[in-house]
């Protein structure tokens, strides 16, 4: 993932390199650096953007964490954290209009189905559909939620991926 970290850094020598060290100790990789020592901000430090593309959110959390340790203030412009789930839906899929249950959950702000596979073996028996959807966030739960209440409105089973990932 992509993460962008606006860091003040104290107007002494090293903190560059103190900053830094936390991101390729994580295993990060350094994309950009704009580090303008001369355009000290308002509260007196030096203003550093960095971009750098890490390996997931835990490793994000184990930065930020770490940059607060060495008193360097950050911020993290928005970063889009898609993470991808996979549910089943079990039932008469097609026949309680397949298009409006995807339309459902992608009203969601932050998430798309993304990929679809519908099994169908003949037209008057319960169809299943698998679906991969992408969600922008930490907006998991939502999405569950609204998947069981599609899920009754439609009389169909919901089987939910335990596992979630990036």
């Amino acid at each position: 993932m992509k993460v962008s970290f606006d860091l003040e850094l104290k107007d002494v020598p090293g903190q560059l390199l103190k900053a830094l060290e936390p991101i390729s100790g994580s295993g990060g990789n350094i994309i950009s650096i704009v580090h303008i020592r001369e355009e000290l901000s308002k509260r007196g430090r030096v203003p550093v953007k960095v971009i750098c593309e890490i390996k997931n959110t835990d490793a994000l959390e184990d930065i930020l964490k770490e940059l607060e340790k060495r008193d360097i203030w950050v911020s993290v412009d928005e970063v889009k954290r898609k993470k991808k789930m996979t549910v089943i839906l079990i039932g008469h899929v097609v026949d309680t209009d397949l298009r409006d249950t995807i339309d459902k959950i992608n009203e969601i702000r932050g998430v798309m189905v993304a990929d679809l596979a519908l099994s169908m073996p003949h037209p008057d028996k319960e169809s299943s559909a698998r679906m991969d959807i992408e969600v922008s966030g930490h907006i998991i739960d939502t999405v569950l939620e609204r998947l069981d209440e599609i899920a009754r409105e439609k009389d169909l089973v919901v089987i939910k991926s335990l596992e979630v990932s990036d």
